[in-house]
């Protein structure tokens, strides 16, 4: 098998600019039967869904492109591209927070270590979510935390569980990933910064 391959496992991905420069998010989800390009297509309409409630945070400069769903239970999967022509501008208020700020939504599993943890980086933001200098709102943590729960709850509707993929083990590739079941999520308010992931 190729290395990275996760067991009935889609790959999703919020593909977005903000001023020329690429703002992505990813995150994987896994069900209990042989993935066709239906289940792509439901994966997408839930992460649509998902974006037109979390671009309230993020301000009118991040533009999304496409949603994208690629089959990785085997190489070289299938793959579906929606690309979003409108109603795909953030909604939030005051200007743009820093291109390198992000707040960081922790997912959690039953299990500790590195393996099983994910982070999901909300970037892109609205200076309306700040509360000063090191932090954004603790309300808008909170309702970040909602928002994600929510989604969780509406991949579950369609069968589909959001995981945690390990690809390494000891520093050593895994042949088939490792996934582990989200059954929490954390948000503090902590402004994170993630220079190192962007073009700047």
């Amino acid at each position: 098998m190729t290395v990275g391959i996760v067991p009935n496992g889609i790959k999703v991905e919020w593909n977005m600019l903000q001023n020329g420069i690429p703002v992505v998010n990813r995150v994987f989800v896994t069900q209990t039967s042989t993935v066709g390009s239906g289940d792509l297509d439901d994966v997408i309409v839930a992460a649509l869904a998902f974006y037109n409630v979390f671009k309230a945070a993020q301000d009118p400069s991040c533009v999304l492109q496409n949603i994208t769903a690629t089959d990785v239970s085997v190489a070289n999967g299938i793959q579906t591209i929606l690309p979003v022509t409108s109603s795909n501008v953030g909604t939030g208020t005051g200007g743009p927070m820093a291109a390198n700020a992000a707040t960081v939504i922790s997912l959690r599993t039953n299990f500790t270590g590195r393996s099983f943890r994910g982070r999901f980086y909300l970037g892109g933001q609205a200076l309306a979510n700040q509360q000063d200098a090191q932090n954004i709102k603790a309300s808008t943590a909170s309702v970040l935390a909602g928002w994600f729960v929510d989604f969780i709850d509406a991949l579950a509707t369609i069968n589909k569980t959001l995981v945690v993929v390990s690809n390494y083990a000891n520093k050593i590739e895994r042949i088939v990933a490792l996934a582990t079941e989200v059954i929490s999520v954390i948000v503090d308010t902590k402004i994170d910064s993630q220079r190192r992931r962007t073009a700047n």
